[in-house]
Protein backbone atom coordinates (compact mmCIF):
# COMPACT_ATOMS: atom_id res chain seq x y z
CA UNK A 1 0.00 0.00 0.00
CA UNK A 2 1.24 3.56 -1.02
CA UNK A 3 1.40 6.50 1.35
CA UNK A 4 -0.97 8.20 -0.63
CA UNK A 5 -3.56 4.55 -0.79
CA UNK A 6 -3.38 4.90 3.08
CA UNK A 7 -6.43 5.43 5.14
CA UNK A 8 -6.23 9.29 6.89
CA UNK A 9 -6.58 9.87 10.79
CA UNK A 10 -6.30 13.23 11.50
CA UNK A 11 -4.84 14.03 15.44
CA UNK A 12 -6.20 16.97 17.42
CA UNK A 13 -3.37 17.56 19.89
CA UNK A 14 -2.59 21.50 21.60
CA UNK A 15 0.05 22.22 21.88
CA UNK A 16 2.13 20.00 19.32
CA UNK A 17 3.77 19.26 21.65
CA UNK A 18 4.60 19.85 25.07
CA UNK A 19 8.25 19.24 26.21
CA UNK A 20 6.60 15.70 27.98
CA UNK A 21 5.31 15.11 24.76
CA UNK A 22 6.51 11.44 23.98
CA UNK A 23 3.59 9.47 24.33
CA UNK A 24 1.64 11.39 22.05
CA UNK A 25 4.61 11.24 19.62
CA UNK A 26 4.58 7.77 19.82
CA UNK A 27 1.32 7.22 18.51
CA UNK A 28 1.16 9.91 15.94
CA UNK A 29 4.46 8.89 14.16
CA UNK A 30 4.40 5.08 14.72
CA UNK A 31 1.29 4.49 12.44
CA UNK A 32 2.00 2.40 9.47
CA UNK A 33 -1.12 1.28 7.47
CA UNK A 34 -2.75 4.41 8.60
CA UNK A 35 -1.77 7.88 7.41
CA UNK A 36 -1.42 10.75 10.26
CA UNK A 37 -1.84 14.31 10.26
CA UNK A 38 -2.02 16.83 13.35
CA UNK A 39 -4.01 19.73 13.55
CA UNK A 40 -2.78 21.94 17.12
CA UNK A 41 -3.37 25.54 17.79
CA UNK A 42 0.12 26.36 18.51
CA UNK A 43 3.44 24.66 17.81
CA UNK A 44 5.85 23.74 20.34
CA UNK A 45 9.29 21.21 20.81
CA UNK A 46 9.29 20.61 17.06
CA UNK A 47 12.69 19.64 16.86
CA UNK A 48 12.46 17.08 19.67
CA UNK A 49 8.96 15.62 18.39
CA UNK A 50 9.76 16.07 14.52
CA UNK A 51 6.45 14.62 12.56
CA UNK A 52 5.13 16.73 9.23
CA UNK A 53 2.34 17.30 8.50
CA UNK A 54 1.55 19.64 11.25
CA UNK A 55 -1.07 22.56 11.08
CA UNK A 56 -1.26 24.78 13.28
CA UNK A 57 -3.26 28.34 13.70
CA UNK A 58 -0.72 30.03 15.40
CA UNK A 59 1.63 30.04 12.26
CA UNK A 60 -0.88 31.66 9.93
CA UNK A 61 -0.40 35.60 9.15
CA UNK A 62 -2.39 37.82 11.27
CA UNK A 63 -5.40 38.02 10.06
CA UNK A 64 -5.89 34.44 9.14
CA UNK A 65 -5.45 33.82 12.93
CA UNK A 66 -8.20 36.57 13.27
CA UNK A 67 -10.44 34.67 11.31
CA UNK A 68 -9.88 31.32 12.91
CA UNK A 69 -10.57 32.78 15.61
CA UNK A 70 -14.28 34.05 14.44
CA UNK A 71 -14.98 30.54 13.16
CA UNK A 72 -13.95 28.86 16.01
CA UNK A 73 -16.07 30.97 18.16
CA UNK A 74 -18.87 30.89 15.50
CA UNK A 75 -19.10 27.58 14.38
CA UNK A 76 -17.03 25.52 17.35
CA UNK A 77 -13.99 24.75 15.23
CA UNK A 78 -11.12 25.86 13.31
CA UNK A 79 -11.90 26.46 10.00
CA UNK A 80 -8.02 25.50 9.28
CA UNK A 81 -8.95 22.12 10.55
CA UNK A 82 -11.64 21.46 8.87
CA UNK A 83 -10.03 22.53 5.29
CA UNK A 84 -6.83 20.08 6.43
CA UNK A 85 -9.43 17.15 6.88
CA UNK A 86 -11.33 17.47 3.94
CA UNK A 87 -8.29 18.31 1.78
CA UNK A 88 -6.60 15.15 3.43
CA UNK A 89 -9.79 12.89 3.07
CA UNK A 90 -9.21 12.02 6.74
CA UNK A 91 -11.72 8.88 7.57
CA UNK A 92 -11.62 9.48 11.40
CA UNK A 93 -10.50 12.00 14.48
CA UNK A 94 -8.37 10.86 17.24
CA UNK A 95 -8.55 13.35 19.74
CA UNK A 96 -6.22 13.76 22.74
CA UNK A 97 -7.10 14.88 26.28
CA UNK A 98 -10.94 14.30 26.76
CA UNK A 99 -11.92 18.28 27.22
CA UNK A 100 -10.47 18.93 24.54
CA UNK A 101 -12.27 15.70 22.78
CA UNK A 102 -15.66 17.27 23.96
CA UNK A 103 -14.28 20.41 22.07
CA UNK A 104 -13.94 18.99 19.02
CA UNK A 105 -17.77 17.51 19.00
CA UNK A 106 -18.99 20.43 16.60
CA UNK A 107 -16.00 19.42 13.78
CA UNK A 108 -17.19 16.03 14.01
CA UNK A 109 -21.09 16.82 13.76
CA UNK A 110 -19.81 19.04 10.46
CA UNK A 111 -18.05 16.22 9.17
CA UNK A 112 -19.92 13.33 9.62
CA UNK A 113 -16.75 11.47 10.85
CA UNK A 114 -16.16 9.01 13.54
CA UNK A 115 -14.59 10.01 16.55
CA UNK A 116 -11.54 7.85 18.96
CA UNK A 117 -10.66 10.12 22.01
CA UNK A 118 -7.71 9.24 24.62
CA UNK A 119 -7.83 10.30 28.23
CA UNK A 120 -4.57 11.12 29.97
CA UNK A 121 -5.36 12.51 33.65
CA UNK A 122 -6.10 15.91 35.06
CA UNK A 123 -9.05 15.67 32.34
CA UNK A 124 -10.86 12.77 33.49
CA UNK A 125 -9.68 13.09 37.36
CA UNK A 126 -9.86 16.68 37.95
CA UNK A 127 -12.56 17.68 35.52
CA UNK A 128 -14.78 14.66 36.49
CA UNK A 129 -15.04 16.71 39.64
CA UNK A 130 -17.22 19.82 38.16
CA UNK A 131 -20.42 19.60 37.59
CA UNK A 132 -20.15 21.59 34.26
CA UNK A 133 -17.67 19.42 32.83
CA UNK A 134 -20.00 16.32 33.98
CA UNK A 135 -22.74 17.30 32.08
CA UNK A 136 -20.25 18.08 29.03
CA UNK A 137 -19.12 14.39 29.32
CA UNK A 138 -22.66 13.20 29.46
CA UNK A 139 -22.93 14.85 25.73
CA UNK A 140 -19.44 13.73 25.00
CA UNK A 141 -20.07 10.23 25.67
CA UNK A 142 -23.32 9.94 23.90
CA UNK A 143 -21.78 11.52 20.80
CA UNK A 144 -18.48 10.19 20.66
CA UNK A 145 -17.66 6.87 19.26
CA UNK A 146 -14.82 4.89 21.68
CA UNK A 147 -12.74 6.22 24.49
CA UNK A 148 -9.37 5.11 25.00
CA UNK A 149 -7.95 4.87 29.01
CA UNK A 150 -4.65 3.80 29.95
CA UNK A 151 -5.81 1.18 32.08
CA UNK A 152 -8.53 -0.53 33.90
CA UNK A 153 -8.46 2.26 36.89
CA UNK A 154 -8.74 4.94 34.41
CA UNK A 155 -11.97 2.90 32.73
CA UNK A 156 -13.63 2.63 35.73
CA UNK A 157 -13.44 6.63 35.98
CA UNK A 158 -14.75 6.84 32.96
CA UNK A 159 -17.30 4.43 33.55
CA UNK A 160 -18.42 6.62 36.50
CA UNK A 161 -18.92 9.35 34.65
CA UNK A 162 -21.44 7.53 32.56
CA UNK A 163 -19.98 6.30 29.60
CA UNK A 164 -21.32 3.31 27.87
CA UNK A 165 -18.73 -0.15 28.61
CA UNK A 166 -18.97 -0.87 25.29
CA UNK A 167 -17.38 2.52 24.32
CA UNK A 168 -14.46 2.45 26.50
CA UNK A 169 -10.93 0.24 25.57
CA UNK A 170 -8.02 -0.08 27.55
CA UNK A 171 -4.83 0.98 25.31
CA UNK A 172 -1.61 1.44 27.12
CA UNK A 173 1.10 4.13 26.60
CA UNK A 174 3.76 2.91 23.93
CA UNK A 175 7.20 4.02 24.62
CA UNK A 176 9.73 3.64 21.94
CA UNK A 177 12.33 1.36 23.15
CA UNK A 178 14.96 2.01 20.16
CA UNK A 179 15.64 4.98 21.96
CA UNK A 180 15.61 3.84 25.79
CA UNK A 181 18.99 1.65 27.03
CA UNK A 182 19.20 -1.47 28.81
CA UNK A 183 21.25 -1.70 31.34
CA UNK A 184 21.38 -4.29 34.51
CA UNK A 185 21.46 -1.99 37.76
CA UNK A 186 24.68 -3.48 39.86
CA UNK A 187 26.58 -1.44 43.12
CA UNK A 188 28.63 1.24 42.54
CA UNK A 189 32.10 -0.03 43.94
CA UNK A 190 31.92 3.09 46.33
CA UNK A 191 28.71 1.23 47.79
CA UNK A 192 26.24 4.58 47.07
CA UNK A 193 22.75 3.68 46.31
CA UNK A 194 21.14 6.48 43.72
CA UNK A 195 17.64 6.82 43.79
CA UNK A 196 16.08 9.11 40.91
CA UNK A 197 12.37 11.13 40.87
CA UNK A 198 11.56 12.45 37.31
CA UNK A 199 8.71 13.99 35.83
CA UNK A 200 6.41 16.73 35.27
CA UNK A 201 6.38 19.27 38.79
CA UNK A 202 2.74 18.93 39.62
CA UNK A 203 1.02 18.24 42.77
CA UNK A 204 0.15 14.57 41.46
CA UNK A 205 3.72 13.44 40.97
CA UNK A 206 4.51 13.56 44.66
CA UNK A 207 7.95 14.60 44.57
CA UNK A 208 7.90 16.92 48.01
CA UNK A 209 6.77 13.00 49.34
CA UNK A 210 9.77 11.35 47.41
CA UNK A 211 11.80 13.92 49.32
CA UNK A 212 10.27 13.41 53.04
CA UNK A 213 10.50 9.43 52.25
CA UNK A 214 14.68 9.54 51.19
CA UNK A 215 15.15 11.87 54.36
CA UNK A 216 13.87 8.84 56.53
CA UNK A 217 16.28 6.44 54.74
CA UNK A 218 19.09 8.79 54.17
CA UNK A 219 18.96 9.18 58.07
CA UNK A 220 19.27 5.51 58.55
CA UNK A 221 22.28 4.34 55.24
CA UNK A 222 23.87 7.53 54.52
CA UNK A 223 25.21 6.29 51.84
CA UNK A 224 22.34 6.98 49.91
CA UNK A 225 21.17 10.22 47.34
CA UNK A 226 18.64 11.31 45.61
CA UNK A 227 18.39 12.60 42.36
CA UNK A 228 15.44 14.84 40.56
CA UNK A 229 14.80 15.64 36.67
CA UNK A 230 12.19 17.87 36.98
CA UNK A 231 10.19 19.73 34.27
CA UNK A 232 8.65 22.90 35.87
CA UNK A 233 5.49 24.65 34.16
CA UNK A 234 6.67 27.64 31.67
CA UNK A 235 4.40 30.02 33.82
CA UNK A 236 5.53 30.11 37.96
CA UNK A 237 8.29 27.72 37.78
CA UNK A 238 9.76 28.67 40.93
CA UNK A 239 6.26 28.16 42.90
CA UNK A 240 5.98 24.93 41.09
CA UNK A 241 8.94 24.38 42.76
CA UNK A 242 8.44 25.13 46.18
CA UNK A 243 7.09 21.71 47.90
CA UNK A 244 10.22 20.42 47.03
CA UNK A 245 12.33 22.92 48.15
CA UNK A 246 10.63 23.32 51.47
CA UNK A 247 10.87 19.69 52.29
CA UNK A 248 14.70 19.69 51.16
CA UNK A 249 14.94 22.15 53.92
CA UNK A 250 12.78 20.99 56.28
CA UNK A 251 14.33 17.39 55.78
CA UNK A 252 17.62 18.82 55.68
CA UNK A 253 19.18 16.49 53.25
CA UNK A 254 20.38 19.26 50.55
CA UNK A 255 23.37 17.45 50.37
CA UNK A 256 22.24 14.34 49.58
CA UNK A 257 19.37 15.64 47.08
CA UNK A 258 20.51 17.11 43.39
CA UNK A 259 18.23 18.96 41.72
CA UNK A 260 18.70 18.39 37.61
CA UNK A 261 15.87 20.88 36.19
CA UNK A 262 14.49 20.00 32.84
CA UNK A 263 16.85 17.81 29.98
CA UNK A 264 16.48 17.56 26.36
CA UNK A 265 14.88 13.96 25.64
CA UNK A 266 18.53 12.52 24.62
CA UNK A 267 20.79 13.63 27.72
CA UNK A 268 17.32 12.92 29.67
CA UNK A 269 17.45 9.13 28.48
CA UNK A 270 21.30 8.77 28.87
CA UNK A 271 21.43 10.22 32.45
CA UNK A 272 19.04 7.03 33.77
CA UNK A 273 22.16 4.47 33.66
CA UNK A 274 23.60 6.72 36.60
CA UNK A 275 20.76 5.42 38.86
CA UNK A 276 19.43 2.31 40.83
CA UNK A 277 16.02 2.55 41.55
CA UNK A 278 13.30 5.03 40.63
CA UNK A 279 11.14 6.52 42.83
CA UNK A 280 6.93 7.07 41.74
CA UNK A 281 4.93 8.31 44.50
CA UNK A 282 1.77 9.60 43.01
CA UNK A 283 -1.04 10.81 44.68
CA UNK A 284 -4.67 12.19 44.60
CA UNK A 285 -4.95 16.10 45.43
CA UNK A 286 -7.88 17.79 47.29
CA UNK A 287 -9.25 19.30 43.97
CA UNK A 288 -9.74 15.65 43.04
CA UNK A 289 -6.55 15.66 40.37
CA UNK A 290 -5.01 12.48 40.28
CA UNK A 291 -2.05 10.70 37.88
CA UNK A 292 -4.36 9.50 35.36
CA UNK A 293 -3.41 6.54 34.15
CA UNK A 294 0.22 5.74 34.48
CA UNK A 295 2.66 8.05 34.19
CA UNK A 296 4.97 7.40 31.03
CA UNK A 297 8.21 8.70 32.95
CA UNK A 298 7.81 5.40 34.97
CA UNK A 299 7.23 3.08 31.84
CA UNK A 300 10.33 4.20 30.38
CA UNK A 301 12.14 3.71 34.04
CA UNK A 302 11.35 0.49 33.77
CA UNK A 303 12.39 -0.29 30.55
CA UNK A 304 15.66 1.02 31.02
CA UNK A 305 16.21 -1.56 33.76
CA UNK A 306 15.27 0.61 37.12
CA UNK A 307 13.73 -1.38 39.86
CA UNK A 308 10.93 1.22 40.72
CA UNK A 309 9.05 2.12 44.22
CA UNK A 310 5.93 3.36 43.06
CA UNK A 311 2.80 4.15 45.00
CA UNK A 312 -0.72 2.50 44.78
CA UNK A 313 -2.25 4.64 42.99
CA UNK A 314 -4.51 4.78 39.62
CA UNK A 315 -3.19 2.07 37.23
CA UNK A 316 0.29 1.95 38.67
CA UNK A 317 0.44 -1.45 39.55
CA UNK A 318 -0.22 -2.56 36.13
CA UNK A 319 2.71 -1.22 35.36
CA UNK A 320 5.19 -2.18 38.60
CA UNK A 321 4.53 -5.60 39.22
CA UNK A 322 4.70 -5.71 42.74
CA UNK A 323 7.74 -8.15 44.07
CA UNK A 324 8.84 -8.77 40.73
CA UNK A 325 9.67 -5.75 38.87
CA UNK A 326 9.93 -3.58 41.73
CA UNK A 327 7.92 -2.77 45.04
CA UNK A 328 4.28 -0.91 46.01
CA UNK A 329 3.18 1.08 49.17
CA UNK A 330 0.31 2.53 49.53
CA UNK A 331 -0.49 6.09 48.48
CA UNK A 332 1.02 8.79 50.44
CA UNK A 333 2.12 6.50 53.37
CA UNK A 334 5.71 8.29 53.74
CA UNK A 335 6.89 5.42 55.88
CA UNK A 336 5.90 2.95 53.84
CA UNK A 337 7.88 4.38 50.97
CA UNK A 338 10.95 4.73 53.10
CA UNK A 339 10.70 1.07 54.10
CA UNK A 340 10.18 0.11 50.41
CA UNK A 341 13.05 2.14 49.58
CA UNK A 342 15.60 0.91 52.32
CA UNK A 343 14.57 -3.06 51.65
CA UNK A 344 15.62 -2.06 48.06
CA UNK A 345 18.83 -0.14 49.02
CA UNK A 346 19.67 -3.36 50.83
CA UNK A 347 18.95 -5.90 48.33
CA UNK A 348 21.36 -4.96 45.56
CA UNK A 349 21.23 -8.30 44.26
CA UNK A 350 17.71 -8.05 43.30
CA UNK A 351 18.15 -5.03 41.21
CA UNK A 352 19.01 -6.93 37.77
CA UNK A 353 16.37 -9.17 38.04
CA UNK A 354 13.74 -6.80 38.73
CA UNK A 355 15.18 -4.52 35.71
CA UNK A 356 14.70 -7.90 33.32
CA UNK A 357 11.28 -8.35 34.58
CA UNK A 358 10.30 -4.78 34.26
CA UNK A 359 12.05 -4.09 30.78
CA UNK A 360 10.15 -7.38 29.67
CA UNK A 361 6.93 -6.25 30.71
CA UNK A 362 7.13 -2.73 29.22
CA UNK A 363 8.53 -5.18 25.86
CA UNK A 364 4.95 -6.61 26.26
CA UNK A 365 2.62 -4.30 27.19
CA UNK A 366 4.01 -0.79 25.92
CA UNK A 367 6.16 -1.06 23.72
CA UNK A 368 5.04 1.19 20.41
CA UNK A 369 6.24 -1.01 18.02
CA UNK A 370 3.33 -2.78 19.12
CA UNK A 371 0.89 -0.26 20.56
CA UNK A 372 0.82 1.63 17.01
CA UNK A 373 -0.63 -1.33 15.14
CA UNK A 374 -3.06 -2.47 18.04
CA UNK A 375 -4.61 1.47 17.73
CA UNK A 376 -4.25 0.66 13.99
CA UNK A 377 -6.40 -1.99 14.72
CA UNK A 378 -8.94 -0.22 16.44
CA UNK A 379 -9.01 2.56 13.69
CA UNK A 380 -10.06 -0.58 11.21
CA UNK A 381 -13.65 -0.56 13.31
CA UNK A 382 -14.29 2.24 11.65
CA UNK A 383 -13.44 1.58 8.33
CA UNK A 384 -16.10 1.37 6.06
Amino acid sequence: MTDREKPVVAHTVIPWLPRSGSWIHAQVARLERWRAIALTKRIENREVFPFEPVYSVSELPAPARLAERLGKKRRGYYPLWRRKIEEHGARLIHSHFGNWGWEDLPLKRALGLPQVSSFYGADVWKLGMREDWRERYREYFATGDRFLVEGNAMRNRVLELGCAPDKVLVHHLGVDLGRIAFHARRPDPDGIVRFLAAGRMVGTKGHDLAVRAFARVHRRNPKTRLGMILIPPERRAEQALEPVHAAIAEERVAGAVTLHGYMPYPEYLAALASYHVFLQPSRHLPDGDAEGGAPVAMIEMSASGLPVVGSIHCDIPEVILDGVSGLLFPEGDVEAMAEAMLRLAAEPERWPDMGAAGRAHVEREYNAALQAPRLERIYATFES
